[in-house]
């Protein structure tokens, strides 16, 4: 059996290239960002991301890469299979609106690791989230596409981070993105009953069973028709600006005004040709070896806390040599994940017993941002949990900014993190080894259940979290 069966992108930045650095912590500032460089790219559009919800946000945002195929500009887009609710329908109005009387086809649409017979492969998700303009500017972080990563989801939202960057790291997530996109794991999105070719007026005629085949036919071009409809209205509605809108079309922002400027960046990402194993989960052995050079302080956060026994041994020597280690997290109350927060709770005593000190988030809304601080100097960013799901299992995306000239980003990320501590209760504070007292506060009777069950699952399902 081969060693290597995942391969790695690690590239280190060109030195000779600074990169313009900033953060996206506001949801609005995350969404007009997004916007703003879509509707200024000239050649080309990137996009790729786990999750993508059917909502207004998220069909918002695809509304707009309609226009930008229409003016020739090239978009590509990866979607996890298995994690985005878009329907078909909606990919296929989407693709018709945009290439509509187009011989060549500007805009194109992917789907990652789609469910085959090789059932034991399904586990492995595209866990990457970028937006890549012209090779030029870059968004990566925590942040999918959907309503709850924009704060405007009317149960409950998902609190997150991104960092834009213009300059040499979009050039090697350019390359990276281009990779993938080539990769066996890529395969072109299949519509189905909303293909063009079923669609056709004279499709039915080769059936035996025309009655049945025809009438389905016309029922999925109703509902085409329907979501191209939608389609078009949400792109109306983002076009034209009403006080109080999420986002300005056209805003005219310059977002690197007060950008940091970095010469020292590198882009990560597992591969996308296998499954991750320990052999090839290099992305997670460079972020290890972030963490462990750390002289005085680490500062995470990580919406999910199940670090690998690799790191769990960091983190002892980090502890001997007295490094203060800060880690904010969900709370029960706050998770959107009780199976990862089922292996948190196992793992909390050891955790607390080596002294790090655990923040858990008191929400109402679920932490997402995945980021870290090292000795203020050392900035972590991207798509990585702390989880054996990100370090052996998942596509993962990440940057590592050394900011030794103190331009003041890691300082900026540290008084982010500080700002979600805030929000959050020190795990034995009140006294207690693990906050007994308060750590269900909140929390629903229907979750505590659930909680037990996969709590008695553990052993089944740990290398799976």
């Amino acid at each position: 059996m081969k060693k290597t069966i995942f391969s790695l992108l690690l590239v280190a930045s060109n030195l000779a290239l600074a990169d313009e650095m900033r953060f996206l912590r506001a949801d609005k500032d995350a969404l007009q960002a997004r916007v703003d460089i879509v509707q200024e790219a000239q050649k080309e559009i990137l996009v790729e991301y786990y999750s993508v919800w059917n909502d207004n946000q998220a069909v918002g945002g695809m509304a707009l890469l309609i226009d930008a195929a229409k003016k020739g500009i090239k978009v590509k887009v990866i979607l996890d299979s298995l994690s985005t609710t878009v329907p078909k329908k909606t990919f296929a109005a989407l693709l018709a609106l945009a290439n509509d009387g187009e011989v060549s086809k500007n805009l194109e649409i992917r789907e990652y690791n789609p469910l085959t017979i090789k059932f034991w492969k399904a586990t492995h998700r595209d866990h990457g989230k970028m937006l890549i303009a012209d090779g030029e500017t870059l968004i990566t972080g925590g942040r999918n596409i959907g309503d709850k990563y924009f704060g405007v989801n009317v149960r409950r939202n998902f609190s997150d981070l991104d960092l834009m960057a213009k300059g040499n790291v979009a050039k090697l997530a350019r390359e990276n993105f281009l990779t993938t996109w080539n990769s066996p794991a890529v395969k072109t999105l299949k519509l189905g009953n909303y293909s063009p070719e079923r669609l056709e007026e004279n499709y039915c005629l080769a059936f035996v069973d025309y009655e049945h085949c025809e009438g389905q036919r016309i029922h999925s071009l109703k509902k085409f028709n329907e979501e191209k409809a939608r389609i078009l209205k949400v792109k109306n509605d983002v076009m034209t600006y009403r006080e109080g809108d999420l986002v300005v079309p056209y805003s005219g922002n310059d977002w690197f005004k007060d950008a940091y400027v970095i010469d020292d960046v590198k882009f990560m990402s597992h591969g996308a040709e296998g499954l991750v194993t320990k052999e090839t989960a290099y992305l997670n052995e460079d972020l290890l070896k972030a963490v462990a050079n750390a002289k005085e302080d680490v500062n995470i956060i990580s919406p999910y806390l199940m670090p690998t026994p690799n790191l769990m041994k960091v983190f002892k020597d980090l502890r001997s040599r007295n490094v203060r280690i800060r880690i904010i997290t969900n709370s029960m109350n706050s998770t959107d994940n009780l199976f990862a927060q089922a292996g948190y709770r196992e793992l909390k005593p050891q955790l607390i017993a080596m002294g790090l000190e655990i923040y858990e988030y008191n929400g109402p809304d679920t932490i997402h941002a995945k980021t870290a601080v090292v000795d203020n100097r050392v900035v972590l960013i991207g798509t990585y949990n702390i989880d054996p799901r990100s370090a052996f299992i998942n596509r993962e995306i990440g940057v590592i900014i050394n900011d030794q000239e103190n331009t003041g980003l890691a300082s900026d990320l540290t008084h982010i993190i500080q700002g979600f501590r805030e929000k959050s209760t020190l795990v034995g504070k009140d006294g207690l080894p693990h906050n007994q007292d308060i750590e269900m506060k909140g929390v629903s009777k229907k979750k505590r259940a659930a909680l037990k069950v996969i709590s008695k699952l553990l052993p089944l399902i740990r290398n799976q979290l």
